[in-house]
Parts: structure tokens; sequence; C-alpha cells
């Protein structure tokens, strides 16, 4: 996707010259390499949707501007070999995947997802109200159920709260998380906290980055409800219980996948892998063998298992602190190289869709590298003049032209919804 302060920039482009007589060219040409009509119009008006501009010459001119911009600093890294670079190729291969499981998601749960006009009806009420919540967190499921035991108890929620939140506000406010609406929290996290009367404490909640047990402490609701409120809202609406049951499915789904895999732990294997964690996560290097886990997808051993785990993020690899969390990840990622096969065998990779995303997903991601040093050693003002010097640099010898008649010319394209 492109970088909306990127195209901002190449608004200005003294490097291109017009070239209306040139017939040889579409809408412009770098080096011999044209940028087709076809090729810039459905890119134009996505962004003109996502950024709820509307189509006119100068951003006709700027959109194009960045397209010239992305094959000068495309051809330049490739000029540096950064295409072959590993780490380039292992985020290639990270991209791929998660694009491919997303398809897959969206074929075998998305489309799934059935709804009534009554559960839209229900949401809908929800979306009028306002929840001021508390929350208690762990990363870890068994913390959590001691947690609940400890509150059952007659532990008080505020001396809970000091001990399991590292945030210095929310370990004195007691897990406050302030006011919010429907479609700002975690989806998980909504769905419970909404369905709680007020003071009402809720069983642990799985959610994205965790467990949380909630409190509804009071909330505001919108007493003016009207029909065609709910009728203008229902597109929204729509999304919204989609968006609720995804997370739902898929953990079923997910479920049903690992227990199809058959997976069984090796205890001793386990250990050494917690071991081997923090090691290669500093030094990036292991060559452990022993067993951790058998499945249907064969033995992984340590070293297989920290190199599946190479993909994680810096949050993901945090959760991980007991032989259990240890054992819901690796699970996790077997179910997942198991739907990645699934959906190599039903060739969702093939289809024109799929190529154009990941296609433009590689654009950005070598363009994200090659700006990345400018990021670094620019702030908020000068971004713009290190920006344009980078780009002259590697333009000085090139040619650049544009047919600026065309650019002019052609059909308005779908104005912008808002």
């Amino acid at each position: 996707m492109m970088i909306i302060r990127q195209l901002l920039l190449t608004t200005v482009s003294f490097l291109i010259l017009s070239c209306e007589n040139e017939d040889m060219i579409d809408l412009a040409m770098v080096n011999g390499d044209n940028i087709a009509m076809n090729s810039f119009i459905p890119r134009y008006t996505s962004f003109l949707n996502k950024t709820h501009q509307k189509d006119n010459l100068m951003n006709r001119h700027a959109f194009l501007n960045s397209m010239i911009d992305e094959k000068l600093i495309l051809a330049h890294a490739k000029e540096q070999g950064l295409n072959d670079d590993p780490n380039i190729l292992f985020q290639k291969d990270k991209i791929y995947k998660q694009l491919l499981l997303n398809e897959y998601h969206a074929m075998s749960i998305i489309k799934k997802i059935t709804f009534s006009d009554d559960e839209l009806r229900h949401l809908f009420k929800h979306s009028k109200t306002r929840l001021h919540v508390r929350h208690l967190y762990s990363p870890d499921i068994t913390v959590m159920h001691s947690i609940e035991e400890r509150l059952g108890s007659g532990v008080q929620w505020e001396t809970i709260a000091r001990e399991c939140f590292q945030d210095s506000i929310l370990k004195e406010n007691g897990g406050d998380i302030g006011w919010h609406g429907m479609g700002e929290l975690d989806p998980a996290f909504e769905i419970v906290a909404f369905e709680l009367q007020d003071g009402e404490i809720s069983r642990p909640v799985k959610t994205q980055k965790g467990y949380s047990i909630i409190q509804v402490l009071e909330r505001e609701k919108d007493l003016l409800i009207t029909e065609k409120d709910y009728q203008l809202s229902k597109d929204w609406l729509k999304n919204m219980v989609i968006n609720y049951k995804r997370m739902s499915v898929l953990r079923n789904f997910t479920d049903n996948v690992i227990e199809g895999l058959d997976i069984k732990f090796d205890a001793r294997g386990l250990v050494r892998l917690l071991d081997e964690i923090k090691t290669y996560h500093e030094s990036g290097t292991t060559n452990d063998r022993s067993t951790v886990l058998t499945s249907t997808k064969g033995n992984w051993s340590v070293d297989e298992c920290v190199w599946e785990m190479a993909a994680l993020s810096e949050r993901q690899f945090e959760r991980i602190n007991s032989v259990e969390t240890l054992k819901s990840t690796l699970s996790g990622i077997l179910a997942r190289v198991k739907m990645i096969e699934d959906a190599e065998d039903l060739e969702l990779h093939r289809s024109k869709s799929f190529q154009n995303t990941l296609s433009q997903e590689h654009v950005s991601l070598i363009l994200k590298e090659m700006t990345h040093g400018i990021n670094e050693r620019s702030n908020d003002i000068n971004w713009q003049d290190e920006y344009f010097r980078f780009r002259d640099r590697i333009a000085m010898d090139s040619e650049i032209f544009i047919d600026s008649t065309k650019l002019r010319s052609f059909p308005m394209v779908i104005e912008a919804t808002s």
C-alpha cells in the first residue's frame, strides 16, 4: 500500500519532462519501463477511495509521480542487490504466507459467517451505548484462573490490579481503561463487555493479547434510536457482526485443525526449547536436534521449532513464559502451516487478485527498506528535503517522460465515497 506521506512529497517533480507528443509511451516512461493507463487507473481509484479525496489534475500528477518514484527506487534497490538480501527474502516469504492465510480464512471462515436481522438490531442498540470499563489482565490462562479464584475468595480488585499490570496508570487505577463505544476495543473483549450488567464481573475472556476479566462500572445510552438510523447503519453493523464472530469461528476452526494434526509434545524437548528461545533471540543461532513434538506433519526438533517461531512478533515472544504458553504457540504455528499448505493445494495463490496484492506488498517492502535510513536520520521537518535529495540522486541518469495530455484527458474516475 502506498504511504500517503510519500505521495504528498512527490507532488513536486521537477525531474519529470512533459512529453505530450510521444506516441511510444502510455502515461509515463521511466528508463524504458512503461506506466500504462490500465495499471495507473485502478491504483489511483483505490487511493482516492481510501483517502476520501476527489479526482483532479493535482492528484493525478501527484499519484503518477509517486509511481515514477517507485520505479526509480525499485531499480536502485535491484542495483544494490537488495532483492537478494536474506532479510528481504525472509520478509517476502512472511508476506506471502500471511496474504495466503488471509485468502484461506476469507474462503473457509468469513464467507460462512451468517447473521440475522435480530442480531444486527441487537448490535445497533450496543452501538448507541458507551461503557466505562475496567479489567484485570494476564497473557497466561493459568495465571488468569488464579486471579479469578482470588477475586472469588475476596481479594480486592485493586490489589490484584497492582500486581498484574506493568503500566503505572493501570496499576494505580485498578485497570480502568475509561469510556469506550462499540468498535474501539478488542472484538472478543467487546462481545462480553456489552452483555454485562453494571458491576457484573466476567469469566476470563481470551483476546488477541492474552486474557482479561472484565467489569462494566457504568454506561451511557443514547435513548433516541430510530429505524432510519438503523437502516443507515446497516452496512457498518454487518461488518461489525462479522468482526465479532470471526474470532470465535476462527478459534473453533483452528482448534479442529490442531486436533486433526494429532500433536504430541515431548516434556524434555519443551524445556530445552524454552531455554533456547532467549539464547536464539539474542544470537540468532541454534543447533539442538532434541525432539519437541510429533504430529501428522512429522517431527519438529528444537532448532526446527526456533526456525518456525522466527516470524513471531516481539509481543508474541513475550507471551511465551511457560510450557503451556509454548505448547499453545507451537500448536498455532503448526495449524498455520497446515492451513497455508491447504491454501496452496486449492491454488489460492494463483489468482490474479492475489498476485497483484502480493506484488504491491513486495514493492512496499522494498520502498520501506530503501527509505528507512531517511526516516532514521531525519525529523518531521527535514524528512521531505532528505527524501528529495535521495530521489534526485538515484534519478540523476534516468530518462523520465510523462504524456501530460493523456493524464489530463482520460475520463474522470469514480468519485471517492465519504
